[in-house]
């Protein structure tokens, strides 16, 4: 009996302690200027499944002290002897049922937070405070002389867009489209950054697209992109993205008259992010098949790509390739017409560590080599055709040891000389070694014959 006691008391201690150092842990901190706030890597719902845990596994125990309260324990729940024995065994036992309430209650309130927490307290607050001042008021704002008032005017309509639809389709009955446009077209960046805000929220609504596109909008997204602001052209380049997914007509407009070399402008002058963005309205652009010619119609763009290829970020360089994949699968002859690629796609199958990277720019070359215009283009880059194979060869990617294999064989067969060249025989015989695929086996294989005399 006692050492049932003794083991729940212990049992208590050890859970109000443990429940005490991980409120203490996870509580949050204060600071003057923030306020509360918590560890960037820590989730709400697991803090409060934790500390909701506890509580309950102290609800528990103080109900099996309860229990054992109910005999003669004095003698091991006190070590006031003086204390008559009633009274601290009537104490313990208010004390301990108190306690078990407020824990139960605790693990309620707790577990019913877990369930609250997909509520923000945005969601309350926001409407109350973009909906402060009238759309009617804003818009005189906006058509104000004075910068001060348009720069208001157009953060007040970017918070209207960005708080819901309802004030998206209100703003744009209210004309609010034609309005933002011009506060887009101002020489102040400040009102300029947040029309394009503004504009880029309401493009998130497809209804709204058609309407911004017939008043020509897309033109005012354009001429942002030579803006020196990089905030300016980021937001211009989301607000374009969201206007070519799956709408070829909106295509035409974003490339029409001079709309590539807008693109092509921010390729060469701004930051990588920027870049990432450009190649996803490519990417999206070559899946036309009435706009895919317009990319490589000029040679000027070529070096844009090339630029492209080369960049230290492995997203753009796969949005790149995979829009060059696009032209060559429709038209071999629009690639092949620019053996400038050979360098930077030899360049890229050679450092990439990017298998996606290595596979496409691995196809792209096979186009060059089966060209017979382009493969002595290909035959003057001799080292970094022996670089770049070398990587392949040694993959464990069967698609990559395939187009490794066809391009060592017509090589082979457009220059005989190679067959004794050892370096290239090497390589055929790691191929060979390494092959997890029977095609690349065999072309392999194939090339060994062909040394062999007949």
């Amino acid at each position: 009996k006692q050492w049932y006691q003794r083991r729940v008391r212990g049992y208590t201690g050890f859970f109000n302690c443990c429940f005490a150092a991980v409120a203490l842990y996870l509580a949050p901190k204060y600071t003057r200027l923030s306020g509360f706030y918590l560890r960037m890597n820590e989730r709400n719902d697991l803090r409060i499944l934790g500390i909701s845990l506890f509580a309950f596994l102290l609800f528990l125990t103080n109900l099996a002290l309860l229990t054992a309260l109910h005999e003669n324990v004095c003698p091991f729940i006190t070590s006031l002897p003086s204390l008559p024995c009633t009274e601290v065994t009537y104490l313990s036992i208010t004390f301990y049922m108190a306690e078990s309430v407020a824990y139960f209650v605790f693990f309620v309130v707790a577990t019913l937070l877990c369930w609250n927490f997909k509520f923000q307290i945005g969601n309350y607050i926001e409407p109350m405070l973009v909906e402060i001042r009238d759309i009617k008021y804003i818009f005189a704002a906006a058509k104000s002389k004075s910068v001060k008032e348009q720069r208001s005017a157009a953060l007040d309509l970017a918070n209207l867009a960005a708080s819901n639809a309802d004030n998206k389709f209100s703003l744009v009955a209210e004309g609010g489209l034609q309005v933002l446009i011009d506060l887009a077209l101002s020489e102040d960046e400040g009102v300029r950054g947040y029309a394009i805000e503004a504009i880029s929220e309401l493009l998130t609504v497809k209804s709204i697209q058609n309407e911004f596109v017939e008043i020509g909008g897309v033109n005012t997204l354009m001429f942002a992109l030579h803006s020196t602001d990089t905030h300016i052209v980021k937001e211009s380049l989301l607000a374009i993205c969201q206007l070519c997914q799956d709408n070829e007509d909106v295509m035409v407009h974003v490339l029409g008259e001079n709309g590539m070399d807008d693109l092509c402008h921010v390729i060469n002058s701004c930051r990588l992010d920027c870049v990432r963005l450009v190649a996803g309205i490519f990417l999206d652009v070559s899946f036309c098949d009435n706009l895919r010619g317009e990319l490589l119609k000029h040679r000027k763009y070529v070096p844009v790509f090339e630029r492209m290829i080369r960049c230290s970020d492995s997203v753009t360089q796969q949005l790149c390739l995979q829009t060059l994949e696009m032209i060559a699968i429709s038209n071999p002859d629009a690639i092949t017409a620019h053996p400038h690629f050979i360098s930077p796609l030899l360049a890229t199958i050679g450092k990439s560590a990017d298998l996606q990277v290595k596979t496409i720019s691995a196809k792209l070359l096979l186009y060059f080599v089966e060209d017979e215009q382009t493969l002595t283009e290909v035959l003057k880059c001799s080292a970094d055709i022996h670089t770049a194979l070398l990587k392949l060869v040694t993959t464990q990617d069967n698609i990559m040891q395939c187009v490794a294999a066809k391009i060592l064989l017509l090589l082979v067969q457009n220059d005989r000389e190679l067959l004794y060249d050892e370096g290239t025989m090497d390589l055929v015989q790691t191929l060979r070694i390494n092959a997890v695929d029977q095609e690349a086996w065999m072309l392999s294989d194939k090339i060994l014959i062909m040394k062999q005399p007949s």
